[in-house]
């Protein structure tokens, strides 16, 4: 019962359109579960093949502030071993480290030496996602020394990774976020973005626990300079455009928004600076996944429940899932009970509205 519940919240994680990032870490959660592995981590590139991101459900700040802060020095240097290996496409999707002359490259790697080895990371089982034709991150789950992978693990994995790939392929670009904080997170620099003013502690804890790769922001110790995408926002403000940006983080993303602003300075004259607000904010698809994904419904109902709550139109319910006019009445009238909701309609405005049922956070 426990593993079929998971293989159904990961696929309505992965079916609900809002990409890799945003699923990261409950995938990482499932995929450890169901291969029976002691952690989890993931990686990606943006477009332009750079690393954007990771995560790793339970490294210390100190060991994911190397990564975050001195990643082309330690893993970036040519021919090094690293994670962008494990995205090139080269061999087989899934279980490379299995073979004795990968697993020799990675222990001899400044991944192990520096990451993995401190943490009992001894054997690892990767699995290379794709999209058109590229690679663009990889998952991979861990072990110590007692416990190698085998190939009956890749067997188990590999369902799981052809999910993860159909998030990347599924991702929509109308995507809507909702805040997960009270909006008081900010911090203030010079006009141009180079020089960090003041922060509060509240900028700096969504910052630190972003994972934000190249960016200037350390997971240990304090935020003492601007973070790299202020220079992005003080040159948007310069051409009078609207400086946002959108962040991606695990769970969500940051949104980050600059506004120009000013101070008196010794003398009386005025001096220009910019004041940044930092909001952390979740896919509301994902909220409503994970809420559903507790309700008493059959996997069916949640997979009706979650088309009705992204605004599908229920005459295209019979077609898309494969029921009668007379068993899709049956399982509304389940549906609409177990949500506190009267209609179809109700499913959007439950999970849309600006007051929604309570969100797990």
């Amino acid at each position: 019962m426990a593993t079929r519940r998971l293989h159904e919240r990961l696929r309505l994680l992965c079916d609900c359109g809002v990409g890799l990032e945003p699923i990261a870490a409950q995938a990482c959660e499932i995929l450890r579960d169901l291969v029976g592995a002691s952690s989890g981590s993931i990686f990606w590139l943006d477009r332009y093949g750079a690393p954007a991101g990771f995560f790793h459900d339970c490294a210390p700040a100190e060991h994911k502030d190397l990564f975050v802060t001195r990643f082309d020095e330690l893993f970036g240097a040519p021919g090094e071993f690293n994670m962008i290996t494990f995205t090139e496409i080269v061999g087989p999707p899934i279980g490379r480290m299995l073979t004795p002359e990968v697993h020799a490259l990675f222990r001899a790697s400044n991944v192990y030496r520096h990451l993995c080895a401190p943490l009992g990371h001894h054997h690892g089982l990767e699995m290379r996602l794709e999209r058109e034709g590229r690679g663009v991150g990889v998952l991979v789950l861990w072990n110590d020394d007692a416990r190698p992978f085998t190939h009956s693990d890749v067997t188990v994995a590999e369902p799981l990774r052809i999910l993860l790939e159909r998030a990347l392929q599924a991702e929509r670009p109308d995507v809507v976020w909702r805040s997960q904080g009270t909006r008081t997170a900010h911090y203030i620099t010079d006009a141009s973005g180079e020089h960090l003013l003041a922060i509060n502690p509240e900028a700096e804890g969504l910052l630190s626990r972003a994972h934000l790769l190249g960016q200037n922001v350390p997971m240990a110790g304090s935020l003492r300079t601007a973070p790299a995408f202020s220079r992005q926002l003080a040159a948007m403000l310069a051409k009078g455009a609207l400086a946002e940006l959108p962040l991606p983080m695990i769970g969500g993303r940051l949104m980050v928004r600059a506004s120009a602003s000013r101070r008196i300075v010794e003398g009386g004259h005025d001096e220009q600076q910019m004041f940044v607000s930092v909001e952390r904010e979740a896919a509301v698809d994902v909220l409503a996944v994970e809420w559903l994904s507790a309700l008493p419904l059959t996997f069916l109902q949640k997979q009706i429940a979650l088309f009705g709550a992204q605004g599908g139109p229920r005459a295209d319910c019979e077609a898309r899932f494969g029921v009668s006019q007379e068993a899709l009445k049956k399982h509304l009238r389940t549906i609409y009970e177990v949500a506190g909701v009267v209609n179809w309609l109700g499913l959007h405005d439950v999970f849309w509205a600006d007051s929604p049922p309570p969100w797990p956070r």
